[in-house]
């Protein structure tokens, strides 16, 4: 097996896809520990895995200085040229079918690339972590765990009966404002507990929503929060209820038992595969699950 000092990751898409290649982090870090590890992906992601030490150092994909990188023959800044020459072992999963940035890549580089899998099939049924992770096979990498495992200081985070995020990237994955406005209402009360609401810039107007009816001291209503700053309150929360999101794939990471109200995706696919989670059809038959039954499955 050869040996590399130094790797870099490159992962765009969104939160879910980035949590489950995080084993791809933990597989070439068990391998290799005296490497540094490198992250390029979107904004908030590298904070992540540089926080739980799964890589050394990241740079912002978001960032307009990359965006040259993905022109034939572009233009490359110069400062992050260098900052990518340094790697000898590329390992990249960016959709890139006209190659434009792998031939850039190798403009400037004489590391070894390797192209993984930027999005699993849908009509498998292999996880979509066991998908990514076979990449590094070509590397003689195999057998790792496929599961995403992250460890996180929650030092100075509250602590919480039961977190919420009421949406996802998908309308179609999600369960109306009125049932999760019933079940909140409900839940707090019949428990004297603290509750956590997450939500990001998709989740806006259903937080505004769920704030007009549930005015209560337990609920802390978190919206746009850094992934560092959710991962710490997940990891300090007893239990977790969410749709098909990367939120849920964060929580289950973390090993927070959860309840998924899982939608139309493929569940062999994308659904965690933690032993602590359990997922819930949104609906059956075109009856949506009801918040009572939901409620008697989180207590």
């Amino acid at each position: 097996m050869a040996e590399y000092s130094r790797i870099l990751v490159v992962r765009g898409g969104a939160i879910g896809d980035f949590v489950l290649t995080m084993p791809v982090f933990s597989a070439l870090k068990e391998t290799y520990p005296e490497a540094s590890i490198g992250c390029l992906s979107p904004s908030g992601y590298g904070e992540l895995v540089t926080s739980v030490e799964l890589a050394n150092a990241w740079e912002n994909l978001d960032d307009r200085v990359w965006a040259s990188f993905f022109v034939s023959n572009g233009d490359l800044d110069d400062e992050m040229a260098k900052w990518v020459s340094q790697f000898d072992l590329i390992v990249s999963f960016l959709y890139d079918p006209e190659e434009a940035w792998v031939n850039n890549i190798r403009r400037i580089c004489s590391a070894r690339f390797i192209q993984g899998c930027a999005r699993p099939s849908d009509s498998g049924n292999e996880p979509a972590t066991i998908t990514l992770l076979s990449v590094l096979e070509e590397i003689g990498i195999r057998d790792a765990d496929p599961l995403p495992r992250i460890t996180i200081d929650t030092n100075g985070s509250d602590c919480y009966d039961l977190a919420v995020h009421p949406g996802s990237g998908s309308e179609s994955k999600n369960w109306p404002i009125e049932n999760w406005i019933e079940l909140l209402s409900i839940w707090l009360d019949r428990n004297s507990g603290s509750l956590l609401v997450l939500g990001g810039e998709a989740e806006e107007k259903k937080m505004t929503q769920l704030k007009e009816i549930i005015d209560s001291c337990r609920v802390n209503f978190a919206l746009n929060r850094s992934l560092v700053s959710v991962a710490s309150s997940l990891s300090n929360s007893r239990f977790f209820l969410g749709h098909d999101s990367g939120i849920t794939h964060l929580a289950a990471a973390l090993g927070v038992p959860a309840l998924v109200l899982w939608g139309p995706s493929n569940r062999c696919v994308w659904s965690p595969q933690h032993k602590h989670v359990r997922l819930m059809a949104l609906n059956e038959g075109g009856i949506v699950v009801s918040p009572s039954t939901v409620l008697d499955q989180i207590g």
